[in-house]
């Protein structure tokens, strides 16, 4: 059988997917930050720490990257069906340097990774349990990712670049038909970001989660975030205009619910949060991003987009060569 030939015309480069999103900030906003939260929520509840369960993924990424530097490919259900994965060049110094935390708190987190049996040490390499499979298997974060670049496929046909819009059943079928190559591209988007946080902000992870909790809240609350008439609102704008129109805040009672991270553990970092003005408090003990957010958020997020630009831009061609075959 003769496969189609693929139009290059249709295949998207950084830039023209890095303006589309620029042009649409006001109307994918709200699908990102949940993407995000949602990322950050099942996380958290594989080992109740941030921390081990982003040093796993490290170790994952280095090794889907030997794989696809290998040629070596593996879809979804072939990738989890064997019984323990080898990471592959484990270094303590490089993950502490990578986590920008000290070289024992790395070590200490892998000896606690490796007490509970999520890990078996074997001088230099590091053996993934399978018995750990269920608590990092993406299969819901494939979904939901799915259902972001299905969002976004809407919008590029209503902006003429795509002819018609992609369903998020068929995105999620190719992801994990070309699992170890889609979800390389998804670790070296979300780790990068999510460690920019951390670095230029909070310090920690589990900051960053209960201030994006807030910031989800916020958003949600606004029921004109998503108009047309949002989308042309600059960055700085867009966030003050989300800020301005909170309504409800959160108490530490329910961000620990939404969170699951114990109570006493929010009201602390609450504390640190609000010390640093990321965030700001009524008299009910509501919480809300602070007023400085605009200032200290907007550079990181423009930063983002790079990144998020090029993760797109390689799904989106990856579905279109899938439609062209």
């Amino acid at each position: 059988m003769v496969s189609k030939k693929i139009e290059t015309s249709k295949i998207f480069n950084n830039k023209i997917i890095y303006n589309f999103l620029i042009k649409n900030f006001g109307k994918i906003s709200k699908d990102w930050v949940f993407h995000q939260w949602s990322y950050l929520n099942q996380n958290y509840l594989a080992f109740n720490d941030l921390t081990k369960y982003f040093i796993v993924i490290s170790l994952v990424r280095n090794t889907l990257k030997f794989f696809h530097d290998n040629g070596i490919s593996y879809n979804y259900d072939d990738f989890y069906s064997d019984p323990e994965l080898e990471i592959t060049n484990f270094k303590i110094t490089e993950l502490a340097e990578e986590f920008d935390i000290p070289v024992e708190t790395a070590r200490r987190k892998i000896a606690e990774l490796e007490k509970s049996r999520v890990i078996i040490k074997q001088k230099k390499k590091i053996i993934l349990d399978r018995s750990v499979y269920n608590r990092i298997k993406p299969k819901s974060q494939t979904k939901n990712t799915s259902k972001y670049i299905a969002r976004l496929s809407e919008l590029m046909k209503e902006n003429n670049l795509l002819n018609s819009s992609i369903d998020e059943i068929k995105i999620n079928k190719i992801i994990q038909d070309n699992f170890s190559t889609t979800w390389l591209w998804f670790y070296q988007l979300q780790l990068p970001i999510i460690l920019s946080w951390k670095k230029k902000l909070f310090n920690d992870f589990h900051s960053y989660y209960i201030w994006g909790t807030c910031s989800l809240n916020q958003m949600y609350n606004n029921k004109d975030i998503a108009d047309s008439s949002m989308a042309s609102f600059m960055l700085d704008d867009f966030i003050r205009y989300t800020m301005d129109n909170a309504g409800l805040g959160l108490n530490a009672m329910s961000i620990s619910e939404m969170t699951k991270i114990p109570r006493a553990t929010v009201i602390r970092k609450l504390k640190k949060l609000k010390k640093e003005n990321m965030i700001k408090s009524n008299s009910l003990k509501q919480y809300y991003v602070s007023d400085l957010t605009p200032l200290k958020v907007a550079p990181i997020i423009q930063e983002h987009f790079k990144a998020k630009a090029e993760f797109i831009a390689k799904m989106i061609n990856l579905l279109v060569v899938k439609n062209s075959a």
